[in-house]
């Protein structure tokens, strides 16, 4: 059961990046001027990638802290 769990996640994690990467593209092949407050171009891309890895990190360590609240709640009880 974790083992499909954990098979799940990794799927979906793959599949966020490559939609980040298909709207990165888009960016990337635009032509025009941008909307106000939107980047295209390369940096556009590298900006849009960038700020969903910082958001990963950030879910990651947030469910790092939870679990160690956790183990650290179920050894206290001990």
């Amino acid at each position: 059961m974790r083992m499909r769990m954990l098979i799940g996640v990794i799927i979906v994690i793959i599949l966020l990046l490559i939609i980040i990467l298909l709207a990165g593209a888009a960016l990337l092949i635009s032509t025009g001027s941008p909307p106000e407050g939107e980047i295209s171009g390369v940096y556009g891309l590298v900006y849009s990638i960038e700020g969903f890895l910082a958001e990963m990190l950030e879910g990651a360590a947030e469910w790092v802290d939870y679990f160690i609240g956790q183990i650290a709640r179920i050894s206290g009880s001990l």
